[in-house]
């Protein structure tokens, strides 16, 4: 299993409290309205709401159905990912795609980029 792999099998399993180690301090996230940095502390005080906003529409938790990565250097890794999502009501899961920056420091991975594609929040 590559380290790639190794990050988002830790990734999909942690707790939305549990997943802050996986980002660095401050990142960049992005989105089809722009980019904008943001700190883990935020993004992690938002991460709540944006499950309440799934629920909402009654979208139930992802999982990682597909993921594909390339080495850019010694130091970084792009992830491009796809998840699925069951509609709680029914009907065809929702598709979400997502790519990551991830920052190899020799010891571990960290997302510095989280580019959101295309998601029921987006679209």
């Amino acid at each position: 299993m590559s380290s790639v792999e190794q990050f988002f099998d830790t990734f999909t399993t942690l707790a939305p409290d549990q997943i802050g180690d996986c980002f660095a301090d401050h990142f960049l996230i992005a989105d089809p309205t722009g980019a904008r940095p943001i700190s883990r502390a935020d993004f992690l005080h938002a991460l709540p709401r944006r499950a309440e906003m799934f629920a909402t529409l009654g979208i139930g938790r992802a999982e990682l159905s597909e993921l594909t990565s390339t080495r850019l250097d010694q130091h970084y890794v792009l992830a491009r990912t796809e998840w699925t999502a069951p509609r709680l009501t029914g009907g065809d899961p929702v598709t979400m795609i997502s790519s990551y920056l991830l920052h190899d420091d020799g010891t571990g991975l960290q997302v510095v980029l989280y580019l959101n594609h295309k998601s029921p929040l987006t679209t």
